[in-house]
């Protein structure tokens, strides 16, 4: 049976109740994650398809009868004057960010379990394993657009909340959990209405897919357009006419100099330089302009799409700096780019990074919930990736962590997450809330006893054995 025993009103639990309740309840985790996949919640700028979604989770939620709130982030008064806004997305109707907050009894500290329910286009199609909203098990992975990029790690926040309520646990503090829109393509608007509408709290935990590493740092993201400019035409008479796209072929080798230069001049002790490099990406080239009829023969101009991602503390001021400095150099020395007006502009707004102290009291929290349910200390590191958690860390105010399952190929065919983790995670973040609101009588860490043999994995194991004889 999955059932549980009939809640006890109580203000404690010991993390052994919590792994007995997520091992009863892996199959109806697994399935729920399986649904929520199959809602194809795609984010195309300036449009998103997140409307399905959002209302099957706030439904989900409203049966737990937690206090429920489903808003545009239009509907949030000034929020299109903050820096952190990005202007030209669309938020049709449905399209609106969900926070559900369980309200604690008083005394404790509140803790925001956050995540974003936008997912990457399903292109490319070359799907193997699975079509990208059917979902597959196979081998202890879940396949499926958006299992890892982050839909795995909405459900263990969902069903963290939810297992403490089927266990009579009363938190001191509020828990929130919160799915929100526009977070992929540099997107972050619906963090931001999150925030700027008051759905805050004294920690914040994003379930990015971090490996398992807790993350108090990720890195931030400038994006822009390089544009080399001549005369374009045919050469009929014979004069050549200097080519943009030869140009650019020049352009793509300067990028990968000046990402050489970027990593060298930039350390971080979070994001170790043979781990986690910084990277320089050019990802779009195109001669077209805009409301222009492309002619055969020479381009006018090749405009080339390009991010570069950087460390907490690099400001966009100095990034630009150096950056527009780099191509004037080479601009006017080097022969392949002679010939063209070589522009750099900005496109987006800069993504930015963020870093919660490590000695910070909440960091300190988090490795101790991880270390009382997993059973052994986790890694602290750097996210090497660019996402939203600077918009709760700065327009939130609150220190803002992330820690999310391992999957791969995010943003690509045949995205999988690790099962074991999306149930690890689940009993982590309720220990953590458990911990965090004020409660008391969990074990220390010296004092975990049998339970360090008996890991979170024992979840999977049972999910294992349930699910092979039905697949």
């Amino acid at each position: 049976m999955n059932t549980l025993p009939p809640p006890l009103p109580r203000h404690d639990l010991p993390v052994s109740a919590i792994r007995t309740a997520v091992n009863r309840r892996a199959d109806a985790i697994l399935a729920w994650t399986k649904r929520f996949i199959r809602f194809a919640s795609e984010n195309r700028p300036p449009d998103g398809a997140e409307a399905a979604a959002q209302r099957w989770l706030a439904a989900q939620c409203r049966q737990q009868a937690w206090d429920v709130e489903v808003f545009s982030p239009l509907a949030v008064r000034g929020i299109r004057r903050h820096s952190s806004w990005l202007d030209g997305r669309h938020y049709p109707a449905g399209r609106k960010n969900v926070v559900a907050r369980w309200r604690g009894h008083g005394g404790g500290r509140s803790l925001l379990l956050s995540g974003h329910a936008d997912v990457a286009p399903s292109e490319p199609r070359h799907w193997n394993v699975c079509r990208p909203y059917q979902p597959v098990v196979r081998g202890g992975r879940l396949y499926g657009r958006g299992s890892a990029d982050m839909k795995g790690g909405l459900a263990a926040m969902f069903w963290a909340i939810r297992i403490l309520q089927e266990l009579g646990f009363r938190p001191g503090g509020d828990l929130l959990f919160e799915s929100v829109v526009d977070e992929e393509f540099a997107g972050g608007n619906g963090t931001l209405a999150s925030r700027l509408r008051g759905h805050n709290a004294a920690l914040a935990i994003v379930g990015e897919p971090t490996r398992m590493e807790v993350c108090p740092a990720c890195l931030g993201a400038f994006l822009g357009n390089l544009t080399l400019t001549g005369r374009g035409g045919m050469a009929y008479m014979g004069k050549a006419i200097a080519n943009p796209l030869h140009g650019a072929a020049r352009a793509l080798e300067l990028f990968r100099k000046f990402e050489a230069q970027w990593r060298a001049q930039h350390r971080h002790r979070l994001f170790p330089a043979a781990g986690k490099p910084l990277h320089v990406l050019p990802w779009h080239i195109t001669t077209e302009t805009p409301g222009e009829f492309t002619q055969m023969g020479t381009p006018l101009l090749a405009t080339l799409a390009w991010i570069v991602w950087c460390h907490p503390g690099t400001t966009e001021n100095a990034f630009f700096r150096m950056f527009r400095a780099f191509w004037k150099a080479h601009g006017a020395q080097d022969p392949a780019l002679r010939p063209f007006k070589v522009t750099v502009e900005r496109t987006y707004h800069f993504v930015k990074p963020w870093e919660t102290p490590v000695g910070s009291p909440a960091v300190r929290a988090v490795a101790q919930a991880f270390q009382h349910y997993a059973g052994h200390t986790p890694v602290i590191g750097g996210a090497p990736f660019s996402c939203d958690l600077g918009i709760c860390g700065e327009a939130g105010r609150m220190p803002s962590i992330l820690l999310g399952p391992r999957g791969d190929h995010l943003h690509a065919p045949d995205e999988w997450v690790e099962i074991e983790d999306i149930l690890t995670l689940t009993g982590i973040y309720a220990t953590l809330a458990v911990q965090w609101s004020g409660a008391t009588g969990l074990p220390s860490a010296s004092s975990l006893g049998n339970h360090r043999s008996r890991s979170a994995a024992d979840a999977s194991a049972v999910f294992r054995q349930r699910r092979t004889r039905a697949l």
